[in-house]
């Protein structure tokens, strides 16, 4: 009896010599694009991002320590309110307050390329949800220098729709009933420096095109955009 408690205790140490571990980033910094989708007019505002690149708690464990494989995170977006006051050529269409989205993001990442999807549900301003697609060819253009260039794809469903491009009977512009599905596609590019392991900024700038039945709504003054951001990341490592 003896012998088998000891036997136990000599396997569970090396379970419990394993510290949970959490592995994070966050940036935060400054972007400009369009005030309202489909706007011709462009709009300052924060730009925020995160990622987890490994979390060991209990039985679950994802470690991007060498930079590959699989990778999650937060994703959210902040959308700026919309409101007839400001744009009159929206008089009769409901005013927008200020969305903030709040989803999931998964990805895969080899040496040179990643892909991700993300996925968000709006928790004020609209209740639709969202989620974008891509992919990234990645080279090392220096010592901690890394540049990123791929495809997005955006996607909508029928309340997200309705709460930004539809326009009811009696508003200025004519009547329309938006479609969910695809409703924009684009390309963005970012370079990022690493200064040490704690810190980094990263510059942004994208091309987005409207697309599809959403893209078709008077509401859409210019379905070409273009987007660029500015952020200061830091790297969080928490140990317990």
């Amino acid at each position: 009896m003896r012998t088998a408690a000891l036997t136990a205790l000599a396997l569970a140490l090396p379970l419990a010599a394993q510290a949970e571990q959490l592995t994070f980033e966050i940036g935060a910094g400054v972007g400009a694009a369009p005030a309202y989708e489909g706007s011709d007019d462009y709009k300052a505002g924060p730009s925020l991002s995160g990622s987890v690149s490994r979390l060991d708690f209990l039985f679950f464990n994802i470690d991007r320590g060498d930079g590959l494989g699989f990778g999650f995170g937060p994703s959210f977006r902040l959308l700026s309110e919309r409101t007839e006051n400001d744009y009159s050529r929206l008089a009769g269409i409901d005013d927008v307050d200020t969305a903030l989205e709040l989803g999931l993001k998964l990805s895969y990442r080899w040496q040179q390329a990643e892909i991700f999807g993300a996925l968000r549900k709006g928790v004020t301003g609209h209740d639709g949800l969202v989620l974008d697609l891509g992919g990234d060819a990645i080279l090392a253009a220096a010592p901690r220098t890394e540049v990123r260039v791929g495809p997005r794809l955006s996607f909508a469903n029928d309340a997200y729709a309705d709460t930004y491009f539809d326009v009811p009977t009696g508003a200025a512009l004519a009547a329309y009933d938006a479609d969910a599905g695809l409703y924009a596609y684009g390309l963005e590019m970012s370079v990022r420096h690493d200064f040490n392991e704690s810190w980094a900024v990263q510059g942004t700038v994208g091309w987005t095109h409207l697309t599809g039945s959403m893209a078709d709504s008077p509401v859409v003054q210019e379905r070409d955009s273009d987007r660029v951001s500015v952020q200061v990341i830091r790297t969080f490592d928490w140990r317990w």
